[in-house]
């Protein structure tokens, strides 16, 4: 029986696209703008426990790690459908590009966006 541990994807198109990648079994959402996935980034942490990247040659922001996403911004178990769990990260980010400026990461308004 093949068991899967991750999902990952990409969400929009163009300069605001985020790629992200799901770790179902340490329950870790990684989300980086599409553009900038492979470049090198410094990490800090927010006053909500997430770790925001910032691009390490100008420290724009370029991402975001969550840990304890599930238990943090849904309910129940994990469902067994990679689409359903791909729709739910699918509004998540949705929400994260919404409450954020184009030039900053604002992760004041995420203590209340849930799935």
């Amino acid at each position: 029986m093949a068991v899967t541990d991750a999902i990952e994807g990409t969400i929009g198109s163009g300069p605001r696209a985020l790629w992200f990648h799901y770790d179902i079994t340490s329950d870790v959402l990684y989300l980086r703008l599409a553009a900038d996935r492979t470049g090198d980034t410094l990490a800090e942490e927010t006053d909500q426990g997430f770790l925001l990247l910032r691009r390490a040659t100008d420290y724009m922001p370029v991402g975001l790690t969550v840990t304890n996403w599930w238990k943090r911004f849904a309910s129940g178990t994990v469902p067994d459908l990679l689409s359903e769990i791909g729709r739910l990260i699918e509004r998540w980010a949705a929400r994260v590009l919404a409450f954020t400026h184009p030039v900053t990461f604002s992760c004041q308004p995420l203590l209340s966006v849930n799935v």
